[in-house]
């Protein structure tokens, strides 16, 4: 059995870390950018309520209301939490995640079980309820149910209930007071004696023919001499609870006939959550109290002093004090969605595209969202309310203006281009109020925007699909269209704007296209078409000599270069310059060499994602094999990170942005993470020159900043008395210092002086570092 144990007490102090010096993340440090919206368990732990969305663990302390995250980053094994459940006579948290891995916590060690999730079995292995008896956690799965011993921290048994022993999903599972146990699963209710010592043989298992016994039963619970179960109907919006007593079913006299989500009970109450309202039921089975504040529960339950605790689909976690009549809301900050097709970055300030289009550019009708995250909070921009959205969808691309990040504007993929400011959708734009042209003729409201840039004099560029005047200009309130024949009609995605004024597009590659990228310049002379060229690029030599056919991302290095990444790896550009002037402008792809092998880079990869931090390094994406970050020229590999070797929530990414403190913002299919760079972007000048943490404690280990700095200057950090006992260079803007001298010892306490300058002396700062060991 494979049992991996990590540590919590390093998250915990780092949660209080962050507030302490204002957001300002430490070095090598990742930081969650998840939804806490969705809350699909909830469980009492006595001063703690543990709640569980698909993507992380949070409890709540009722003791000094405060809420902590627990995430892969404080080391959860993996993504895609099911259910969870606590045993307070054990004081574990059971984690159950829906590939069938487990995590257990106890005394704040997180200690893994994947046995389920490395055995073969075919199917269904998601494990859908825990019932605890005793140290033992009764597991529902996909495939039957399977005992974990939380003590001993190993499986028991595996029980496979179906008939002849075959596979059935067993949906929850409860035991009443003549220790019988009751499985609710896809195909009817079956039973066994908990205490016969035969449960692995599947004739000990019977499915009961008191009930349909070829129904759904979603949630099943033991109250008060009874068993409650539900009977879930499909395409129907109603459900039927049952309730088993004296040796039969009866159907449960129900006023309201909803669909129910779940049940849950404990000595006092039986809580039903049914999908608009929680009904909480006493023991003489009469309605207690109604909480309808929470719009859509995915589950309720009461805890031992009667607060009544619902997860919610979009409110997250909420409780109601019956004694009060007062509904509370445990806030976490975050997106509405994991989802991130594109993201954008303008100082600090992080805009997330959530929607997105299929493999031929058509719509796959995701909700009109924009999520913005300031470095601190998020606030999420959604159609509820901005009503200027509704009837919009598929939000694909985000830019900023440069003279005002307040104002936004963010590309539909078929509804047009909203207008934002200040996080309101103030305008959209369409066929009749600009130049955007549509995708289909004869529907002037089909307007697919591929693409949104601002250029150097902060006038936006918007492209279009499926029509020759695809790329339109918004000057002020002016509007103006370019008619590019050479488009010949074919769908346009994401756009850059480089240095030189050309218009970097990506296009659709098929079989009426075969090219990959269309450059257009207006030259500098937007009113006068007859300057305007354009040309299409794709992988023959003389046109492009692109690594393969689809490209999936570019981006403008520091020095004008334009790196593209496509499913055969990247190519760049290292002459944009001269698309247009006959000259060779090939892309070339980067030799590296690995032992006595020289390949191209990442040449057997999917790059997904390219962006350049403020040290002109590239983080490059991939479809399957993680992130990499290299050195300027891509000849070097400085981190390469996936699921496996560190928090990254999945292996497949689709975008990165990075930001000015140098957050790397990771976008994989499963949500967002962030990482915290070493390089930010430089200056000509030191400006607001500071080191944090600031003091550094006795017990830190991480490295210690000093941003502010000129670009690639000379740091040099001495004792008090002026003894040498570190220097390097800045990446880019910022300098980091592991806090240890030449020797690899840790500085002793003291005061120390940080002097940094550029290369000709004419631009220099002094700061200090104080250290307390």
């Amino acid at each position: 059995m494979k049992i991996l144990r990590y540590f919590l007490t390093s998250f915990l102090f780092i949660s209080g870390f962050f507030q302490a010096f204002a957001q300002q993340v430490p070095i090598g440090q990742w930081r969650d950018e998840l939804p806490y919206t969705l809350v699909n368990s909830i469980t009492d732990a006595g001063t703690r309520v543990y709640a569980s969305t698909p993507y992380a663990v949070f409890y709540y302390d009722k003791e000094d209301n405060s809420v902590v995250r627990i995430t892969k980053i404080s080391g959860l094994s993996d993504i895609g939490i099911s259910t969870i459940s606590y045993s307070k006579e054990y004081k574990t948290l059971v984690i159950a995640y829906s590939n069938a891995n487990i995590d257990l916590i106890k005394n704040n060690t997180v200690i893994n079980i994947s046995d389920i999730k490395r055995k073969p079995i075919l199917g269904n292995k998601t494990i859908n309820n825990i019932y605890f008896r005793g140290k033992d956690a009764y597991l529902s799965c996909g495939f039957g149910i399977v005992v974990l011993d939380i003590d001993k921290e190993e499986f028991r048994d595996t029980y496979y209930i179906g008939k002849d022993g075959s596979q059935v999903n067993v949906l929850a599972l409860t035991k009443n007071q003549d220790d019988t146990l009751f499985a609710a699963t896809e195909k009817g209710i079956y039973k066994a004696g908990a205490n016969d010592p035969n449960l692995s043989n599947f004739a000990s298992w019977r499915k009961d023919s008191r009930i349909d016994s070829t129904a759904t039963y979603n949630t099943i619970t033991y109250f008060s001499g009874r068993v409650f179960v539900n009977k879930k109907l499909a395409n129907v919006p109603t459900d039927t609870i049952y309730s088993f007593a004296s040796g039969q079913w009866t159907r449960w006299q129900q006023d309201f006939y909803n669909p129910v989500m779940h049940l849950e009970s404990n000595n006092q109450y039986l809580v039903v959550a049914y999908n608009y309202f929680v009904n909480v039921i006493d023991t003489n089975f009469d309605l207690f109290v109604r909480v309808s504040a929470a719009l859509y529960p995915q589950v309720g339950i009461a805890d031992a002093e009667g607060l009544i605790w619902v997860g919610d689909t979009y409110n997250g976690l909420l409780n109601y004090n019956p004694a009060t009549f007062a509904t509370n809301q445990v806030k976490l900050s975050g997106p509405l969605t994991a989802l991130a097709f594109s993201m954008t970055t303008r100082g600090n300030e992080l805009y997330i595209a959530p929607g997105g289009r299929d493999g031929s550019f058509g719509y796959i009708w995701t909700q009109p969202q924009i999520y913005h995250f300031n470095n601190t909070d998020w606030k999420n921009v959604a159609a509820i309310n901005n009503p200027v959205m509704n009837g919009t969808h598929d939000v694909v691309c985000i830019a900023i203006d440069p003279n005002d990040s307040k104002h936004v504007f963010a590309g539909t993929y078929a509804s047009g281009l909203l207008e934002l400011y200040n996080d309101s959708v103030i305008r959209r734009f369409t066929y009749g109020n600009s130049s955007l042209q549509n995708h289909s003729k004869s529907d002037t409201s089909d307007i697919r925007v591929g693409g949104v840039a601002f250029d150097s004099k902060g006038n936006l560029w918007v492209s279009t699909s499926h029509n020759n005047n695809c790329v339109s200009l918004k000057r002020g309130d002016n509007w103006k269209s370019f008619n590019i024949p050479v488009n010949n009609e074919n769908d346009l995605g994401f756009m850059i704007i480089d240095k030189h004024g050309q218009k970097w597009i990506q296009m659709r590659y098929g079989t009426m296209n075969s090219n990959s990228v269309l450059v257009f310049t207006d030259n500098g002379t937007p009113d006068d078409p007859s300057d305007d060229q354009s040309r299409l690029l794709n992988s023959s030599p003389g046109s492009g000599n692109i690594p393969g056919t689809t490209v999936l991302t570019m981006a403008e290095d520091k020095k004008g270069e334009i790196w593209v990444g496509t499913e055969k790896g990247v190519g760049v550009f290292y002459s944009p310059e001269s698309v247009f002037s006959g000259q060779n402008f090939d892309a070339q792809q980067i030799t590296v060499t690995q032992g006595l092998n020289v390949q191209y880079l990442l040449e057997n990869e999917t790059v997904t994602a390219i962006a350049v931090d403020g040290a002109n390094q590239k983080w490059i994406g991939t479809d399957r094999g993680g992130v990499y970050l290299f050195s300027e020229d891509g000849t070097k590999q400085i981190y390469h990170f996936t699921s496996e070797n560190s928090p990254l929530l999945s292996d497949r990414i689709t975008c990165i942005a990075i930001n000015q403190d140098g957050d790397a913002f990771f976008a994989t299919d499963k949500g967002v993470i962030s990482f915290r760079a070493a390089a930010t972007p430089g200056g000509e000048t030191n400006e607001n020159v500071f080191a944090f943490p600031n003091p550094v404690r006795e017990n830190y280990e991480g490295y210690i900043a000093v941003k502010g700095l000129v670009s690639n200057a000379q740091v040099r950090i001495t004792d008090i008395n002026g003894v040498l006992v570190y220097s390097t260079r800045a990446e880019g803007g910022q300098a980091v210092w592991d806090g240890k001298n030449f020797n690899g010892k840790k500085a002793l306490t003291g005061v120390y002086l940080v002097y940094a300058s550029n290369d000709d002396g004419t631009e220099k700062v002094v700061t200090k570092i104080l250290i307390i060991n």
